[in-house]
């Protein structure tokens, strides 16, 4: 359908040109007499001559018969839009006996009365009027009548997206919108409302009153504080506040039992912080309650809406416990410790692979004529002789594996086994122990399997381990090229101010404490001196000795898809068999007996600040390492109210993109109904595999997702398996605001040229869309001359003018 778009112009015009000469003609004649009669006090009369030849020249121009002629849009040729947001939100209360509803209702009902002419009628008589419903979509309508004010969305940008949809190419001169302007379909970008006729929102007059709370934004932080891993920082809007008032937030857990509370003063702005460790993995749900209170402690009974006033959390702790592979190059103290410290920690399974003999040469190991195994394996049986050590080859023991298979020929040499595991520990092992594929596969699982790497000191560790010039060296954040002097002292260990800031590099929450821990620490003497750190790499911790030489301890940095780890501190077991000594102490009663643990008491290796610091560095390096199968919950606003998208990436062993895997979403509801949804490829990223699904009842969402993947040297299809929830509140999302948002609303309407109204400036309004622009209009004109100013005028200029004659003694 083809639109006649005219511009709107407004002038005069001649309607008789036959009279044009003439009418110059006597002009002319008129205006020269005019100046010869004051030709001799032209100065004194110059007023006077100029009025005369005004109203001269009005009587004239009427001669030529001048039409004032403009365009204005065609009656009914044009369609004009209303949309009522007819969600729960305009349910707030604007004041103790009215809400915005009742206001948006008047309105309506007045738009629609006929004696005297309602604003919609005026519309009406000069567009087509179509009237819609705004809340989870878009709803035509014949009449308004008197709505219920229900919906339980505010998608006023997909409603105007479809609005535009619809009437493309057809005359849509604009959109009134009477909303609040909460839309719970909120994008950063108006893109999608270019090319839209004019947008007026309109805006109740009256804000509300009332005090309201609203528990906002709840981010989820998850750190590697072993007291506190998770940070949940909630942000609280407050209005209508009074003085003395004040918040009280409480978290409860998924059985609604209060964890913790805290208070604030109402016009604080600061965030509030819940520091909380969930004892079970997989998906956590809490919930935050917030309440106004009074100056004198009582809570608020009147609000604005107390539908905001709570949020449901899901925190995700992941169902898999993460792989870290230890390889030392000597049974020591440092795994001894390290394998204690995580032995109860459900998130990390330690694996050790420890060297207890080197390969040695051919003639240190014949202690017997014809014997090819390795000394140290002497007395096995003759049906374990084949899988035995040979003498040139070293000694590993396995510690930790999940079955016979795992790491039996020594370090990984596959991709496919390596990159099983989250990150890779090197305690004290020299370069020479690896091939040179190895020392590349390791570079590929921190860059490019996204793993974490963490090397402690030792005699055959860093420059004295010869990594320099190696791919284990290069992605280390200390340069090795560069030989450092080394303290001839024992040093002592003090945190840097990024490492102050870290969660997982400290370990008590108050800085008094801390300090105090770290000078109850014991001196160290062995030390990796580092002298050069590479560009982005960060110093969390460094040692010194008395005379204040400072050396790196703990430097950390990102590579690739990973983080790479330097601990340059060779003995920091000390630091263990220290706190040993101190428990003993402790515990000697008078006379010297000792007394025993408490019946029932945990282990000592879960409560010292060493094992602590264990657990806190390897969550640190397993942190964001990705999985094989990693799955997320996306809210889709866009689609409209409760859609979520569900989204999993699927990568094979070798950690490259799989797409052709099997993608199950099984999704327990709220009520505990299931369903189960197939995945589909997306057509944007390579093994990324979506499921869209409407999320509408408010409570916990749970989603069990399986993957299978079929290999060719295995029969059965291998299974990947991972759990998700997320939290579906859209009551609390559409009561977030109590107010009225005319920033967005005035985006609206700068992105299709409209303007924000009030309800009080809407008959105003309604009275001026005759003379707006329009894609289809109409030329009208009426004569100038039938217009009674018009002699009035000219009348008024001769009087005076002859007025101003007899004052000054002219005829």
């Amino acid at each position: 359908m083809t639109v006649l778009c005219l511009p709107t112009f407004a002038g005069l015009v001649i309607g008789d040109n036959n009279w044009l000469l003439p009418a110059v003609a006597i002009g002319v004649v008129g205006v020269l007499l005019a100046l010869w009669v004051s030709r001799r006090q032209w100065l004194a009369l110059s007023v006077a001559t100029s009025l005369r030849v005004i109203g001269w020249l009005l009587i004239v121009a009427c001669l030529v018969n001048p039409l004032w002629s403009s365009a204005r849009p065609r009656r009914g040729a044009n369609v004009f839009a209303v949309l009522a947001d007819v969600s729960r939100s305009q349910l707030v209360a604007t004041d103790a006996d009215t809400t915005r509803a009742d206001e948006f209702s008047e309105l309506l009902e007045a738009g629609e009365r006929t004696e005297p002419n309602g604003w919609l009628n005026r519309i009406d008589q000069d567009f087509e009027l179509r009237r819609y419903l705004v809340s989870e979509r878009l709803e035509r309508v014949d009449r308004f009548g008197q709505p219920e004010f229900n919906g339980a969305a505010s998608n006023l940008q997909t409603a105007l997206r479809q609005l535009k949809d619809r009437f493309i190419n057809q005359p849509l001169a604009g959109t009134l919108l009477l909303t609040d302007g909460n839309a719970t379909d909120f994008a950063e970008s108006l893109d999608d409302l270019q090319g839209l006729p004019p947008v007026f929102p309109v805006v109740p007059s009256n804000e509300s009153s009332r005090p309201d709370v609203a528990v906002g934004t709840v981010s989820v932080a998850q750190t590697a504080f072993d007291d506190a891993p998770v940070t949940l920082q909630v942000q609280v809007a407050c209005s209508g506040l009074a003085s003395g008032q004040k918040i009280q937030a409480t978290l409860l857990d998924d059985q609604g039992l209060p964890l913790e509370t805290l208070t604030r003063d109402a016009g604080d702005d600061s965030p509030l912080r819940f520091r909380v460790r969930p004892e079970d993995a997989g998906t956590v749900f809490y919930r935050v309650n917030a309440e106004l209170l009074n100056s004198d402690g009582t809570a608020v009974q009147e609000e604005a809406t107390t539908v905001n006033n709570q949020r449901l959390v899901a925190v995700d702790r992941g169902s898999d416990k993460r792989r870290v592979l230890y390889v030392s190059g000597r049974p020591n103290w440092e795994f001894k410790f390290f394998r204690r410290a995580t032995e109860t920690d459900p998130q990390v399974d330690l694996v050790g692979l420890i060297r207890i003999a080197k390969k040695e040469a051919k003639f240190d190991f014949r202690g017997r004529e014809n014997e090819s195994s390795n000394s140290l394996l002497r007395g096995f049986d003759e049906a374990e002789q084949e899988v035995a050590e040979e003498y040139d080859e070293p000694v590993l023991v396995r510690l930790g594996t999940e079955d016979e298979e795992e790491l039996l020929s020594g370090f990984p040499e596959k991709p496919e086994d390596l990159f099983k595991y989250d990150a890779i520990i090197l305690d004290d092992m020299e370069a020479g122990f690896f091939l040179a594929d190895q020392l590349q596969l390791i570079y590929e699982f921190v860059s490019k399997r996204g793993g974490g790497l963490l090397m402690t000191g030792g005699q055959e560790s860093f420059r004295n381990g010869e990594y320099d010039r190696t791919p284990v060296g290069e992605m280390l954040p200390i340069d090795l090229h560069r030989e450092g002097t080394t303290p001839g002292e024992p040093v002592r260990l003090s945190l840097t101010r990024d490492g102050w800031l870290q969660p997982w590099v400290r370990l008590r929450s108050d800085e008094a404490a801390e300090e105090q821990r770290l000078g109850e620490m014991p001196g160290f003497h062995t030390l990796n001196p580092a002298t050069f750190i590479r560009p982005g790499a960060v110093i969390m911790a460094t040692v010194h000795d008395s005379s204040g030489v400072e050396w790196p301890a703990l430097v950390v940095q990102r590579f690739g898809r990973g983080r790479s780890a330097a601990l340059c501190i060779g003995d920091l077991w000390r630091w263990r068999l220290h706190e040993g000594l101190r428990r003993i102490r402790q515990r000697v009663q008078p006379g010297g007996v000792t007394s025993p643990l408490a019946p029932g008491s945990e282990p000592e290796e879960d409560l010292g600040d060493y094992a602590r610091a264990c657990r806190q560095m390897i969550r640190f390096l397993v942190a964001d390492v990705p999985k094989r199968l990693n799955v997320s919950a996306v809210k889709e606003s866009s689609l409209g109210l409760g859609m979520w998208k569900l989204v999993a990436d699927v990568k094979d062993r070798d950690f490259e993109d799989r797409e052709d895997a099997t993608v199950t979403f099984r999704v327990t509801r709220p009520g505990g109904e299931e369903m189960e949804l197939a995945g589909e490829p997306s057509v944007e990223t390579i093994g990324r595999y979506e499921v869209t699904i409407s999320a509408l009842d408010p409570g916990p969402y749970v989603a069990q997702v399986t993957a299978e993947l079929i290999h060719e040297e295995q029969p059965e299809p291998e299974k990947l398996a991972a759990t998700m929830g997320w939290a579906s509140q859209p009551d609390q999302e559409e009561m977030a605001s109590v107010g009225v948002d005319r920033a967005f609303l005035q985006r609206i309407a700068d992105a299709t040229g409209g303007r924000v109204i009030t309800t009080d400036e809407l008959p105003s309004f309604v009275e001026d869309l005759s003379s707006t622009d329009a894609p289809i209009v109409e030329i009208w004109s009426w004569p100038v001359w039938h217009q009674w100013w018009v002699f009035a005028a000219a009348v008024c200029c001769f009087m005076a003018d002859w007025t101003i004659r007899r004052r000054q003694g002219m005829p």
